[in-house]
């Protein structure tokens, strides 16, 4: 996955003369894994006063400091110690780096989630120290996508180191990596691991051999006379006595090199000045498959908060704009549990039991943060909206900012007055729109006491809103839940999908726009259990904790030879309900010694075959997975990744954002989740999404329980959509679909009251279909952060954006949102040219309303 684009090898002779190691102290914080957050902390704050009365006793010696989450508490906990840190940061010899609040996964979360991580952290290190931080520092992290370079770039980073996702004895430890849109970002790669020179033995000779074979060992790795060397291991102690054998390694006239305390933006910097750094392209995954699906709960909340909290700063900024003032520090403390769980190894499940509940509870407290913000401002936001009228005002949210879009939404209803056994909905013109009843308790009388409906929301304003209004009445024929229908399928405008009843598959799949072209090659919506003698890091094999080697296995197709499938038990026979809202099979029965029940459901005027099944997994060591063997022949294995899509090797699982695409110029099909990032497109045209591992941490345990990662007895829920389509996944729409999957329409009762609002407004619209808003959020000094990425890998020579709000100043900004070059405003708009995969960040000034 890694191809040289220009350069010399690195596996050229290092030059003759004297060379120079560029030897860096660290240690490397675990954050939480097999301890807590605060255990971590009670062992890793001795380690940075260990490093100041080095500091104090060496002039010479340097020593290196990552991620916020672990400095902040020890300023926060030993204030008097904080003059000093401050001042041999300010000297340049306590490197800061990462410049985030955790070394975190970068492949599974979010992409605004990653922007988050280097907004806060490279925040408080402006704040506190005065300086930007320009070393990426993601040594220990699982794999990396290359949309990173564009990111790390973006951000200010000037170097971005890290250990795993390269392969090759001859690789070169520096170069430039380059990303899809185009960007470069000077990147060192650690051969040997970031420990390589850390515990020399104490006397000088084998000091001196220590350093010698281990310089020597990055031979066949650089091409020039300076080279780094990092010494530091997990929450490790700085060494007190390498500085008096350096100095006498460096003293004698016969020394091969010499050893140079250093910190890593000393080293970018000599890097920097060079002009045969080769440059590299490539995706560094995937690293440690089985994490994409140990303890899959937390990547789903990772999923599910990351939307929340986006939506919440959108809807900041709406009530910013109208004058009601939210609290930013509320935003700041919803984050920072999310950021902190993003490191990477509780990105990845990869945890023992007391870590892992101390991290359900902190995801439970953002939680509650998020949900508070998003009832206060939408509450804020539909109390401006004039919702006068006949029945019960019904206000759906659209929290994307790049398209109208329509989809169903729900609400709970109650009567209490005059005999009521029938509703409608009309939408803000007036016009009636499809209803369908899905709960009912009536009175005696058989009128509706309580119900609970479904209605088609559309053309729903982006970023904005459309109030639709419930009106109670008394029919001759009522309203009543729909009756099964008997058969064994379901059909929208777009496919008719046919079921086998009692297995639960789905047997078919007609595309009615390709001229009901059969999606299939054979049964879908399988559910497969397999035998996985793996960890909850590695798929089939147990962890080897160095590993940095790109995976290549290709694994089977799960088949009843070799696995459990849920086609091959049954029950009941499945239900057919077909509505004017939505259409739906279910199905439930017995699953080896667990369960299995699915719902597949088609929304009218939806081209997505929307799927949520529940699995209750029984067995230790096994995985699941789900398969939709595809009728798309020679397909590519395109994957969203943050920011962007890359094609990968099929039959190769990776880690994916909202989608995996299987196709062709001319048409493909699309598997859409909702945070379950393990994808594979098999040789085949097979398509399957990891669901579940029941795994723990193995023999690498360090004395502490994992048994909660086997997932017995707990019902775990999956959510996913299937999306045929014609043309290339570009055309077709395939990010838009993955996005209003992963992103609900709101909806809120309102009472009537007056309001300057209109009945439906929006405040963006953005002319260019593949040009995609990810973010709207309150910026520095009242200013609104607007971004938008090129979603399709095409250049746009022009995209507008336009707001329906006064807009008095733009500016271009990086992802730190500092204001760059003054942008041209034209009737509230502003209009620029992308280049594939770019990412835009816009600072603006609004005028209130």
């Amino acid at each position: 996955m890694v191809g040289l684009a220009n350069g010399p090898q690195g596996s050229q002779a290092p030059p003759a003369g004297k060379q120079t190691l560029y030897y860096i102290p660290h240690t490397h914080w675990e954050g939480a894994v097999f301890f807590t957050r605060e255990e971590y902390l009670q062992m890793g704050l001795s380690n940075i006063l260990s490093a100041l009365r080095l500091l104090e006793k060496y002039p010479d010696y340097k020593f290196t400091l990552d991620q916020v989450a672990y400095f902040k508490p020890f300023l926060e906990r030993y204030p008097e110690r904080a003059a000093e840190f401050k001042k041999y940061v300010a000297e340049g010899r306590l490197g800061i780096v990462g410049g985030m609040d955790v070394m975190p996964d970068d492949v599974k979360p979010g992409g605004e989630l990653f922007v988050r991580q280097i907004e806060y952290g490279k925040r408080y290190c402006r704040e506190t120290f005065g300086k930007d931080v320009s070393a990426a520092w993601l040594l220990d992290t699982f794999g990396h996508h290359p949309q990173l370079p564009q990111l790390l770039k973006l951000a200010g980073f000037k170097s971005f180191w890290f250990c795993r996702g390269l392969a090759g004895d001859s690789t070169p430890s520096e170069f430039n990596w380059k990303g899809i849109d185009g960007s470069t970002i000077p990147a060192v790669w650690v051969p040997g691991f970031y420990g390589l020179f850390y515990g020399p033995p104490r006397d000088q000779a084998g000091f001196d051999q220590f350093f010698t074979d281990r310089f020597n060992a990055l031979n066949p790795h650089t091409h020039s006379p300076e080279r780094a060397g990092l010494a530091g291991v997990d929450v490790s102690e700085p060494e007190d006595y390498v500085t008096p054998l350096l100095s006498r390694f460096n003293s004698k006239p016969d020394a091969p090199f010499a050893i140079r305390y250093s910190i890593p933006s000393e080293f970018a910097e000599v890097v920097a000045k060079r002009t045969d750094t080769p440059t590299l392209t490539g995706d560094f995954n995937p690293i440690f498959q089985g994490t994409y699906s140990s303890r899959i709960e937390l990547k789903q909340t990772t999923r599910e908060l990351e939307q929340k909290l986006v939506t919440a700063e959108k809807l900041g900024v709406l009530s910013n704009w109208l004058g009601l003032a939210v609290d930013p520090k509320m935003e700041d403390r919803a984050w920072e549990p999310v950021l902190f769980n993003q490191t990477h190894d509780l990105a990845s499940g990869v945890m023992a039991d007391h870590v892992y509940t101390d991290t359900v509870q902190s995801y439970a407290f953002s939680r509650r943060l998020a949900d508070e913000m998003l009832s206060s401002r939408f509450a804020s936001l539909v109390s401006r909206v004039d919702t006068r009228g006949v029945g019960t005002p019904i206000v759906v949210f659209n929290p994307l900012g790049s398209v109208r879009r329509s989809d169903v939404v729900g609400v709970d209803l109650g009567f209490a007055g005059a005999e009521v056994n029938d509703v409608s909905v009309v939408d803000p013109a007036g016009a009636a729109v499809p209803v369908q009843l899905t709960y009912a308790e009536r009175y005696s009388d058989h009128s509706l006491r309580r119900a609970k409906i479904s209605f088609l929301a559309h053309d729903v304003p982006a970023l904005g809103y459309a109030t639709y209004r419930v009106v109670p009445r008394r029919s001759i024929v009522p309203i009543d839940l729909l009756a099964p229908t008997g058969s064994d399928s379901i059909s929208n405008e777009f496919y008719t999908v046919t079921f086998d009843a009692k297995g639960g598959q789905i047997t078919s799949i007609l595309d009615k726009r390709q001229g009901g072209r059969e999606m299939l090659s054979g049964p879908a919506n399988v559910v497969s259990r397999q035998v996985d003698n793996g960890d909850l890091w590695e798929l089939y094999h147990t962890l080897d904790g160095a590993s940095y080697i790109p995976a290549t296995t290709k694994y089977p197709v799960p088949s009843a030879s070799n696995a459990l499938l849920s086609s091959g038990s049954s029950d009941k026979p499945g239900t057919v309900v077909q509505g004017p809202v939505f259409s739906e099979f279910r199905v439930s029965h017995p699953f080896g010694s667990g369960s299995f029940s699915t719902r597949v459901r088609l929304v009218a005027g939806s081209p997505r075959i929307e799927i949520e099944t529940e699995v209750v997994n029984n067995e230790k060591h096994v995985r699941y997975q789900v398969q939709f063997p595809t009728a798309v022949r020679d397909g590519r294995q395109v994957q969203e990744i943050p920011f962007g899509s890359v094609e990968r090797p099929k039959g190769v699982e990776f880690p994916a954002q909202n989608w995996v695409e299987n196709g062709t110029a001319s048409g493909g099909a699309a598997l859409l989740n909702q945070g379950m990032p393990g994808n594979v497109v098999s040789d085949d045209g097979t398509m399957m999404l990891s669901l579940l591992r029941s795994q723990t941490l193995g023999d690498y345990n360090e004395g502490h329980t994992s048994e909660s990662g086997f997932e017995l007895g707990v019902p775990r829920s999956f959510h996913y959509a299937f999306v045929p389509h014609a043309g290339d996944w570009g055309s077709a729409g395939v990010v838009r679909e993955g996005q209003e999957f992963n992103t609900p329409l709101m909806v809120v009762k309102a009472l009537a009251h007056e309001g300057p609002l209109p009945a439906s407004w929006g405040l963006v619209d953005i002319d260019q279909p593949n040009v995609t808003l990810t973010a709207l959020k309150p910026g520095p000094d009242g200013s609104v952060i607007l971004r938008v990425y090129e979603s399709a890998g095409k250049a746009v020579p022009s995209v507008r954006v336009s707001l329906h709000a006064r807009v008095v100043s733009a500016f271009e900004a990086n992802l730190m949102e500092d204001a760059g070059a003054r942008m041209a405003v034209s009737g509230n708009s502003v209009a620029f040219a992308m280049h594939p995969f770019e990412i835009k960040t816009i600072r603006l000034k609004l005028r209130q309303r």
